[in-house]
């Protein structure tokens, strides 16, 4: 059997829920049957963690700080409460029962915060060093600027890449790095682009969009999904 992996999705001003194709896309080339995770309440969280085989967060809205005990800055943007509450407690339980976890831009910074690390609530106003463009005025599939990978990881392993170029569509960034996470890739100008967990089998957070590139034929980022259903069987299996 295909292993079944959650897709949070993006929640609009209007209630609707949002989520680019690309995302289940790149999980059905991989071999898995993605499945969307609308708001739910609470009390099913754990339910849930049960019987997906592994878990996606997306990109999306800003964070509420509350979340790692900040207060708002004037450059904070929009943010969603409710898919807040749900994604945090979400990701706990996963990373409890060590299910795989892939997570891009608001994904990483989800999976940072809710191991207990901070954020750059805006990387153009908080941070002294100059920082680059890190929101592309470009296509998803446009590689904008570098980044630097670490030899000594998992992330180098699947990739078989010490540096490549990645789209960027943020302003917020990991800033405290989580318990268990380990960062493994950079942009030149220091911003965090990847971490992976130092405890779990599977779990990573991307700064950029990997399932842009596997959709688009990237044979580096298509290993990357492989691997991350892979790992979804044989954590059934466990």
């Amino acid at each position: 059997m295909k292993p079944i992996i959650g897709i949070t999705a993006e929640v609009k001003e209007d209630g609707n829920y949002f989520m680019p194709p690309v995302y289940g896309q790149a999980i059905i080339q991989a071999g898995g049957i993605p499945v969307l995770i609308p708001l739910i309440p609470e009390e099913d969280i754990e339910e849930l963690a049960k019987q997906i085989d592994g878990l996606f967060v997306t990109g999306g809205e800003d964070i509420d700080p509350s979340y790692y005990n900040v207060e708002p800055h004037i450059h904070l943007g929009r943010i969603t409460p409710m898919l807040d509450q749900m994604e945090f407690k979400l990701v706990q339980k996963m990373l409890e029962l060590d299910k795989p976890y892939i997570g891009v831009c608001r994904g990483l910074h989800m999976l940072n915060v809710a191991s207990g690390g901070t954020l750059y609530q805006s990387i153009h106003s908080q941070r002294e060093e100059p920082v680059m463009q890190h929101a592309q005025k470009a296509i998803r599939t446009h590689r904008s600027h570098p980044v630097k990978v670490e030899k000594e990881s998992q992330l180098y392993e699947l990739l078989q890449q010490d540096e490549l170029k990645v789209n960027s569509f943020h302003h917020q960034a990991v800033n405290v790095v989580g318990e268990n996470l380990n960062v493994v890739a950079r942009a030149t100008d220091g911003i965090i682009e990847c971490v992976e967990s130092t405890k779990h089998h599977f779990v990573f957070g991307f700064q950029w969009h990997p399932e842009e590139f596997a959709v688009d034929g990237d044979e580096a980022s298509k290993r990357v999904f492989h691997a991350y259903i892979q790992a979804a069987l044989k954590r059934r299996n466990r």
